[in-house]
C-alpha cells in the first residue's frame, strides 16, 4: 500500500513540480478576471437582464420611495438595497451589477484554491481551482447581472474558515459572520449555516457549546439589519414567501395550482411561516422528485443541457462518476469488508420498488446514491474533520433546498465547490491508485511504462475536461448574449457577426424615450428592459393572463385577471405595487409576435384587425423582430 502511495505522489509531482506552480492560483484567477471582464463589459454592451432590473427598481423604491409597497418573493432585500445604493455612484445598474459579478466571481475562483488546499493539499487544490475556473455556468453568471456571485463568494469565505485543520474560535466567528452577510443577499446560506452547526455538534469535541454560541451570535448579528427591516416594515420576521416561489416553479400542474391557491388564501401579506406549515403536505409531495431528479440535475447533469455545473456539463451523468469516485476515495471504502447486500442488494430492491410504483424515471438516482450514503456512514470515522466540515453543510444544503423546485443551476451555487473538489481528488489521487492496482493484478513490473501510462491518462483527462468546459463556456455565452444555437463550428462570439439580444430593448427604448412625458407614462410589456431604456413606468404581462374571451380593452385593464396573476405582475411592476394601490392602465403596449400568447390576443399581430380598439395607434413595427408598439390614447 505504501508503494502505491509513493508511486501516486511521484506521478503527481511530475505534473506539479514546476517552480512556477505556486503562481498558478494567481495566474488562473487573473486569467478568469480578464476574460470575464472582456465578455461582460465589451462584448455584452449594452446589456439585458429583467431580473436585475426587478431588483434594482425594488432597491430604489426601498431607499427613495414607498418601501412598504415592496415585496421580493425569492430573496431578502439586501441585494436590491446594495445594488441601488452603489448605483447612485456608478449610474448604470447593469455596470454596477457586472462589477459585483466579475470581481466576486474572480474571488470565488481564488478562494476555491484555498478551500481545497485546506482539505486535500496544494496539488488537488490547483486542479480543483482550474475546474472551477472553466465551469461554464460560472462564466455565464459572471458575465450576466444576476445576484449570485457576492453571496456565493461569502459562502466560500465561510468554507475557507470552517475547513481549517486547526479550527479555532475566531474561525467559527468568521464563518458565522460571512454566512450571515450572505443570508442578507440570498436565502441559500441559511442551509449552509444549519449544516455547519450540525458539523460542530457531531464532530467538534472541545468547547462545543461555546463554539456554537459564537457561531449563532455572529450569524444573528450580521442578519439583524434584515430582521429589523422586516419587522418594522412588514411586521413579519421572514418576509419571503416560499409558497409563491413554489407556485411559479412547480413542475406538476396540479401542485402548481395547489400552491397558487395557497398563495391567494394567505392574503399575500400574512404570516408566511404559518402558511408554509399549513402547506407542508404539498411540499412533501414534491420533495422526492426535487431531491433525486430536478435539483440533483444541476450537480450531476442527469440530462443533456447547459444549466448545470457538472464536471463535464455536456456529457450526461459524468458528474456522478467523478464526484462519487472522489467521495468513495475520501471515505476509503473497503468493499471486501462490506456485506454484498449493501453494495448490490439494496440498489436492486430499490430499483424494483420504483419500477413497481412507476417512479423509476423521477427517482432513478436513489438506487445510486443510497448505497454510497450508507457506506459513507460505515466509514465516516476514517475521514478528517476538515473534509466533513465541507461535506456535511453541503449535504444538508441539498437535503434542505429540495423543499422547493430550484429554478436554475446557479441557485445551487452554495455547493459549487463540491464537484471540482472531489473530481480533482479523484483524478489526482484515485486514478493513479486504480492503475497501480491493475499493474499489480497483471504483474506488470516495468515502473517507467506504468508511470508514463498513468501520467498520460491523467493529462488526457485533465486537458479533455478543460477543453470541453472552455468550449461549453463559449457556446453558452453565445447562446445567452446572441440567442445563438449551440454550434461547435463557430465558437468565437464576434460582435460584427451577431446581434446582441439586448439591442432590441435599446432600440425600442430609444423610440419610446422620445414620446412626450414618457417618464410618467406606463409601458405594458413582457420585459421591463423596454421601460428601463425608455425611462418610463412599467406594467408586467405574460400575455397569458385573464379570460380566453377577453377583449383587448378588458385585458389591458386586467378586469378578469386572477388575484394570483395580478400579484405576480404587481411584484415586478415599476414601481412595485405590493399592496395593489395603483391599479395602472398602460399608455403603451409592446407586443412581441414571437412569444406564446393567448389566442384572443393574437389579433395584435395584425394592426388592421377590426378587433383592435380604435384608440390603439401603431407607432412602430419590426418585421425582423416581430415587435410592435401600440400607443393607447
Amino acid at each position: 500500500m505504501n508503494d502505491h502511495n509513493n508511486s501516486t505522489n511521484q506521478i503527481s509531482e511530475i505534473i506539479f513540480k514546476s517552480k512556477y506552480c505556486k503562481l498558478l492560483p494567481i495566474i488562473i484567477t487573473i486569467t478568469f478576471f480578464v476574460i470575464s471582464s472582456y465578455v461582460a463589459f465589451i462584448v455584452d454592451s449594452p446589456s439585458q437582464d429583467s431580473d436585475l432590473l426587478y431588483y434594482f427598481y425594488t432597491g430604489q423604491e426601498i431607499i427613495y420611495g414607498d418601501k412598504e409597497n415592496v415585496e421580493i418573493f425569492n430573496a431578502p432585500v439586501g441585494w436590491p438595497v446594495l445594488l441601488a445604493a452603489v448605483d447612485s455612484i456608478v449610474k448604470d445598474p447593469f455596470i454596477t451589477s457586472k462589477l459585483f459579478s466579475v470581481i466576486f466571481g474572480s474571488g470565488i475562483v481564488l478562494m476555491s484554491y484555498f478551500i481545497i488546499r485546506n482539505v486535500f493539499g496544494e496539488k488537488v487544490a490547483i486542479l480543483g481551482q482550474s475546474l472551477i475556473a472553466v465551469t461554464p455556468l460560472l462564466h455565464a453568471e459572471v458575465i450576466m447581472t444576476h445576484s449570485e456571485m457576492l453571496p456565493t463568494f461569502l459562502i466560500f469565505m465561510s468554507f475557507y474558515f470552517i475547513t481549517k485543520k486547526q479550527l479555532l474560535q475566531k474561525h467559527i466567528i468568521l464563518c458565522g459572520a460571512f454566512l450571515g452577510l450572505s443570508f442578507m443577499l440570498r436565502p441559500q446560506s441559511l442551509f449552509i449555516a444549519v449544516g455547519t452547526i450540525m458539523f460542530i455538534v457531531f464532530f467538534v469535541k472541545k468547547q462545543k457549546k461555546r463554539i456554537i454560541f459564537c457561531f449563532v451570535l455572529f450569524f444573528l448579528l450580521c442578519i439583524s439589519p434584515l430582521l429589523i427591516y422586516n419587522i418594522s416594515v412588514t411586521g413579519n420576521l421572514i418576509d419571503n414567501n416560499p409558497n409563491l416561489y413554489a407556485s411559479i416553479e412547480s413542475k406538476s400542474e396540479s401542485n402548481k395550482e395547489i400552491f397558487k391557491n395557497e398563495v391567494v388564501q394567505d392574503g399575500f401579506n400574512q404570516d408566511n411561516i404559518k402558511n408554509i406549515i399549513n402547506n407542508l403536505k404539498n411540499y412533501f409531495n414534491t420533495y422526492p422528485e426535487n431531491l433525486f431528479h430536478n435539483n440533483s440535475h444541476y450537480v450531476f447533469n442527469l440530462g443533456l443541457g447547459h444549466n448545470n455545473f457538472s464536471t463535464l456539463p455536456f456529457i450526461p451523468f459524468s458528474g456522478i462518476l467523478f464526484i462519487l469516485g472522489g467521495i468513495m476515495g475520501v471515505f476509503k471504502y473497503d468493499l471486501r469488508k462490506i456485506h454484498f447486500s449493501w453494495v448490490f442488494g439494496i440498489p436492486i430492491i430499490l430499483s424494483i420498488w420504483l419500477i413497481t410504483i412507476n417512479k423509476i424515471e423521477e427517482y432513478f438516482l436513489l438506487p445510486i446514491i443510497f448505497p454510497a450514503v450508507i457506506l459513507g456512514l460505515f466509514s465516516i470515522k476514517k475521514v478528517d474533520n476538515n473534509i466533513l466540515a465541507l461535506l456535511i453543510p453541503s449535504l444538508f444544503f441539498v437535503l434542505s433546498i429540495s423543499i422547493v423546485r430550484i429554478q436554475s443551476g446557479w441557485d445551487m451555487f452554495g455547493i459549487l465547490i463540491i464537484p471540482s473538489t472531489f473530481s480533482a481528488f479523484f483524478i489526482i489521487k484515485i486514478i493513479p491508485k486504480i492503475i497501480l492496482k491493475i499493474q499489480n493484478k497483471c504483474k506488470l513490473k516495468s515502473y517507467k511504462i506504468i508511470k508514463k501510462t498513468t501520467l498520460s491518462i491523467m493529462l488526457i483527462i485533465i486537458i479533455g475536461i478543460i477543453i470541453t468546459n472552455v468550449t461549453s463556456s463559449v457556446m453558452l455565452e453565445k447562446h445567452l448574449l446572441f440567442d445563438e444555437p449551440v454550434d461547435y463550428h463557430n465558437l468565437l462570439p464576434l460582435e460584427q457577426e451577431y446581434e446582441l439580444m439586448s439591442s432590441k430593448y435599446v432600440e425600442i427604448g430609444e423610440i419610446l424615450s422620445k414620446e412626450p412625458n414618457i417618464e410618467n407614462k406606463i409601458v405594458m410589456a413582457n420585459s421591463n428592459n423596454y421601460a428601463h431604456y425608455a425611462n418610463s413606468k412599467f406594467l408586467y404581462t405574460q400575455f397569458n393572463e385573464g379570460d380566453k374571451n377577453d377583449t383587448i380593452e378588458s385585458f389591458i385593464k386586467r378586469e378578469n385577471w386572477s388575484k394570483y396573476e395580478i400579484k405576480i405582475a404587481n411584484t415586478v411592476n415599476i414601481p412595485p405595487d405590493r399592496n395593489g394601490i395603483y391599479d395602472p392602465i398602460p399608455d403603451y403596449l409592446i407586443y412581441d409576435g414571437n412569444i406564446d400568447v393567448k389566442k384572443n390576443l393574437q389579433v395584435l399581430k395584425n394592426p388592421n384587425d377590426p378587433r383592435i380598439p380604435e384608440n390603439f395607434e401603431l407607432i412602430y413595427r419590426s418585421d425582423k423582430t416581430g415587435i410592435m408598439i401600440y400607443k393607447i390614447e
